[in-house]
């Protein structure tokens, strides 16, 4: 962790008037401190929580802690470790531990509590699933050519696919929200059934967009060469009670997991795909909207330049943010294309 850094943390995280900074500066003679964070997703039924331990001035990844969760006080439901087998270049295999998946339903209004022990240490959280703010109310696709300046290539021109997504905010509060998008693969017979399917990380470009990226990048963002609002967050400021369409772009290229060939493999002569592009309007609490802020703000973090980051926290007897976001949802289907022999790394392939 970087020297410097000022992490916010409290008790009890109900209001953020409550809160009292603490200043920690990250050097040897600090104790060891469970730091727990997790985003907690409404539509997902697995949820992944991470825990490390923060001592002196570094922070090591814990692998055999007792992780628990609760929905509404109920019965405890162990979160259990995954790790993942890993092929190197040279044949052999690594795992690597991914965390501790908690496998349960959630609800919009569901009180979360979080437990973990580890060699003497223990740390709680508690968080609650909130409703949706946001509401969609149209999509609309269209395929357009955009010219983009480029300061080493010049301008360059692509075709790309353009989605119009609609959304209404619920009146009478301020809102907070969190766009996301994902791309599902499924895997057809010779009849054009659905014999499988594989889920993979969505990219999109929201460049143009007034309200996700209104500001564009500061001068310090175009010297580190980094990109403004990495996590796409953005607040009703601008449509208050009212609507906005969003304006989103395919990108060129896609984040593939390692599954993705794995689930092409499995193909056989005479099959083909199709693919959903979802895209996910999480509604998230104030406190996230701040965290992920920081978090963002951190990757441009110098000590001479900026101010020193602050990240809130709800973990008592330990650091770090455990969250939970509702979202609202839609769906873009395409038709089935035959399989080709590869997988169709260009989704921009939909055309």
């Amino acid at each position: 962790m970087r020297k410097g850094i000022l992490i916010l943390f409290a008790a009890a995280f109900a209001a953020i008037s409550c809160e009292h900074p603490v200043e920690t500066i990250w050097s040897d003679g600090n104790e060891a401190l469970l730091v727990v964070n997790a985003q907690l997703l409404q539509d997902k039924h697995t949820n992944r929580i991470i825990v490390n331990c923060s001592e002196g001035a570094g922070c090591s990844v814990v692998r055999d802690a007792e992780v628990e969760c609760s929905i509404n006080g109920g019965a405890k439901i162990a979160a259990l470790p995954v790790v993942r087998e890993i092929k190197l270049f040279d044949g052999s295999v690594s795992e690597e531990f991914l965390g501790y998946d908690m496998e349960s339903a959630l609800s919009a209004g569901d009180e979360i509590s979080i437990e973990v022990n580890w060699d003497g240490l223990s740390a709680t959280a508690r968080t609650t699933v909130p409703e949706s703010a946001a509401s969609i109310t149209a999509l609309d696709t269209m395929r357009v050519v955009l010219t983009r300046d480029d300061f080493d290539t010049g301008s360059s021109t692509r075709t790309t696919r353009q989605y119009n997504i609609t959304i209404k905010d619920k009146p009478g509060e301020k809102n907070y929200y969190l766009l996301m998008s994902e791309e599902i693969y499924y895997r057809l017979d010779a009849s054009g059934r659905k014999v499988a399917s594989f889920v993979n990380s969505g990219t999109f470009d929201a460049s143009d967009d007034v309200i996700l990226h209104s500001v564009g990048s500061s001068i310090l963002d175009v010297i580190l060469g980094r990109d403004d609002n990495i996590y796409e967050l953005f607040d009703d400021g601008m449509f208050a009670d009212a609507s906005h369409t969003l304006k989103i772009y395919d990108l060129n290229y896609g984040i593939y997991l390692d599954g993705f060939v794995r689930f092409f493999e499995q193909f056989e002569e005479g099959e083909s795909y199709s693919m959903d592009r979802v895209f996910k309007i999480y509604t998230i609490s104030f406190e996230e909207y701040l965290y992920l802020k920081a978090v963002d703000a951190a990757r441009t973090y110098i000590d001479f330049m900026t101010e020193p980051v602050v990240y809130p926290g709800n973990v008592t007897g330990g650091l770090g943010f455990i969250t939970a976001a509702t979202p609202a949802t839609c769906t873009v289907s395409f038709p089935a294309e035959p399989y080709s022999g590869e997988p169709p790394y260009n989704a921009c392939r939909y055309r």
